[in-house]
């Protein structure tokens, strides 16, 4: 492991999943107990609102919001529900009007609450297992200049801490070979 010549430590912690796991939680506060500087990289803004880190803490986010970071996931999102919703919408704002529409009102109603379940049983079933699996490889691009605005060369660790952390972690480990490069929640050797 590589020791940094400054005198605080400093550690490089990438947590992409949505939510920052109690396990994760309970380690950036130990490093910070010890007086480590955590550098944090969290996927959203929403990921940090219930966490309260002192001074030694600088967060990050990837993206303000996911859903908008990334281009396929904000593709299906309009494809699959929205426009639908839209059409829908509009048909059904030109069929309530008048009682000689009534039963077209009904159908488009019938129609669009199939839609809706076939919708999401697209999303459940076929793409987000699909999304889940290359969600690591497309994180990568998105979030390495929010990665590397941290100096990582003078870290002294780099910690993945989720799956999704993972290949991220290991392109900047080889970037850097020189700082230890790690998925363990290990306290050592600030905290014995």
């Amino acid at each position: 492991m590589s020791e940094s010549s400054t005198a605080t430590p400093r550690v490089v912690v990438i947590a992409l999943s949505y939510k920052l796991s109690g396990r994760v939680r309970n380690y950036i506060e130990d490093l910070i107990g010890a007086g480590v500087r955590v550098d944090l990289l969290v996927l959203e803004n929403k990921t940090l609102e219930d966490a309260e880190f002192g001074p030694l803490v600088n967060a990050r986010p990837v993206f303000e919001r996911e859903m908008y970071g990334l281009p396929l996931r904000w593709v299906e999102r309009k494809l699959v529900f929205d426009v639908p919703s839209q059409l829908f919408g509009k048909a059904r704002s030109l069929t309530r009007k008048g009682k000689r529409l009534a039963l077209l009102d009904r159908t488009a109603l019938a129609v669009r609450r199939r839609q809706t379940k076939v919708s999401k049983k697209f999303h459940e079933k076929l793409f987000w297992p699909m999304f889940k699996q290359a969600r690591p490889l497309l994180l990568i691009s998105a979030s390495r200049k929010q990665a590397l605005a941290f100096d990582i060369g003078n870290a002294d660790r780099i910690v993945a801490a989720d799956p999704a952390a993972l290949p991220l972690a290991w392109r900047i480990a080889k970037r850097y070979p020189h700082v230890y490069a790690t998925k363990a929640l290990d306290r050592k050797p600030w905290i014995n």
